[in-house]
């Protein structure tokens, strides 16, 4: 009887359906994205491009397609059965990797720290890295989905290196 009267008293939490979880994850990693491009904003004109430097259209629908796609693989890390303090660690470890995301585009584009953004985003590349790693041995697909996104890191530290050593 006393059990019966605690449950009506603390009723049960219902967990968040996958697709809120999804929804929530993505918007966020989206949300990030966005900030890192309002801190950001344009290339300064003049500067010299290196080869291979796509035209200006191709930044934000890679980068949109991008963030979508590592919202998604924390998606599936998030919902992976493994460990609760283990997921944790995950997302807090995101988290601080999207921290670096956010502020290259602030030291490269607003503040003109060219150099300094090669070393944040080598910093930003180490902690994709090992983001990766994790999602790995957590899910498979995200692992991939990182690897991809990874790539794409090296083509922008390649950009940036480009920029420095020919301005």
């Amino acid at each position: 009887m006393n059990n019966l009267m605690q449950n009506r008293i603390q009723p049960q939490k219902k967990p968040l359906p996958k697709w809120a979880i999804a929804a929530i994850i993505i918007g966020i990693t989206l949300a990030v994205g966005v900030a890192g491009s309002l801190l950001g904003g344009k290339m300064r004109d003049g500067y010299q491009q290196p080869p291979a430097f796509p035209p200006d259209w191709v930044f934000p629908l890679v980068w949109t397609i991008l963030y979508i796609a590592i919202g998604t693989a924390t998606f599936l890390v998030f919902i992976a059965d493994q460990d609760p303090k283990r997921r944790r660690n995950d997302m807090i470890i995101y988290g601080i990797h999207l921290f670096f995301n956010m502020l290259w585009p602030l030291f490269f584009f607003r503040l003109d720290l060219v150099i300094f953004a090669i070393a944040w985003l080598v910093l930003n590349l180490m902690s994709a890295t090992v983001v990766t790693c994790r999602y790995y041995t957590a899910h498979l697909a995200a692992g991939i989905i990182f690897t991809v996104y990874v790539m794409w890191l090296l083509y922008a530290l390649y950009l940036n290196m480009g920029v420095a050593l020919l301005n």
